[in-house]
This record gives C-alpha cells, structure tokens and sequence, in this order.
C-alpha cells in the first residue's frame, strides 16, 4: 500500500550521511561490546554506559545522571538497579537529601571501565590498520568537525 515509500526511504538511506555515520558507529559498538563479552562483562548493555559516563569520581545523584545522559530519572533509576545488582556501581541515601541517591562506581564498575578503555583502544587499532594512520587521522578530524 505505502512501499513506494519505504522503496525511497531505503534508497536515500543508503546515501545519507547520517545513516552511513550510524551504522559505522553501532558497527564499532558492536565490535567493543564483544570484546568486553569475552573479558566477562557480557552483563553490561550499551545503554547501560551512560551510567559510567555520566559519574563523577566522588559518585553522582540520580537525577544528574538522568540529566547528562538525556534521558528520565526514572529510566537512569532502572539502569543503576540494573548495575548494583551486578556490582558495578552502589547506590546510597544521599546524606544532605534523604530523598536522593547518590551512586558510586564500585570495583567491578572500575574493571569495566578499564576494560572498555583497552577494547576501545584495540577497536581503533583495527581501524589505523585498516586504513592507514593518515587516513585515520583523517577520519578522526573530519567527524570531529561534523560533531562541531
């Protein structure tokens, strides 16, 4: 009934930068996360990282991590019960707020995050292989200007 749509909307995909720049960013996502599967931590979903991102040092309230990753308390709330249970990260009454929690990175929370630093790095490793350190360099500057 609407295919000549979808029909169009496939066809200007496969042009569209965005899609292109999409799809090479779930492929290397996909890359690192079973990297950091076969490390251990195949517990740990990609969205889970915004928890990690967003945490300062001392630990972070909820609401602030909701904030900075962009998404609902609720939501961030779902994803740090997710992670304490797993002992990533641990979640306490904020002592200046009761009605606040404040989460703190735990020692796996820390394993993790080392170990997605060394599966990052190797991800990209493959790609300086792939094509060059020049061209690496290359790509690097030209997304870091499309992000600006």
């Amino acid at each position: 009934m609407h295919g000549d749509a979808l029909r169009e909307f496939e066809e200007a995909s496969r042009h569209d930068l965005t899609h292109t720049v999409g799809a090479v960013s779930r492929a290397l996502t996909a890359a690192i996360f079973r990297r950091l599967a076969e490390r251990g931590y195949g517990d740990v979903h990609q969205s889970q990282v915004a928890v990690f991102s967003a945490l300062d040092p001392e630990g972070t309230r909820v609401s602030t991590l909701a904030a900075r990753a962009g998404i609902s308390r609720q939501a961030m709330s779902a994803l740090v019960r997710t992670l304490t249970a797993a002992g990533y990260v641990t979640a306490e009454s904020d002592p200046t707020d009761q009605r606040a929690t404040i989460v703190r990175l735990d020692r796996r929370g820390a394993e993790f995050c080392r170990a997605a630093v060394v599966a990052s790095g190797e991800a990209n490793a493959e790609i300086e292989r792939a094509l060059g350190p020049a061209q690496t360099a290359q790509l690097r500057e030209i997304l870091r200007l499309l992000g600006e």
